[in-house]
């Protein structure tokens, strides 16, 4: 049986941290919900991109409006 390095612990741990990012996100039709609550959750653009099946860039964008309109209601 092969011995676990610390290495292996760590690549593993992405994968478990976009499946919370699935989960936390799942009752969302909305794709400017999912990427309100993965940003508030402290998700970076790749990996809010990858749970919802757009690109960085597309999430910057969308990041970007939410803000606007977050400063238009106060």
């Amino acid at each position: 049986m092969p011995k676990k390095t610390k290495q292996s612990d760590q690549e593993s741990l992405p994968s478990l941290v976009l499946v919370f990012g699935y989960i936390a996100v799942k009752d969302l039709e909305r794709r400017e919900d999912r990427v309100r609550v993965l940003d508030r959750l402290g998700y970076g653009n790749r990996e809010i991109a990858s749970i919802c099946d757009t690109t960085p860039l597309t999430v910057a964008v969308m990041k970007s409006n939410l803000k606007k309109k977050r400063k238009g209601q106060k």
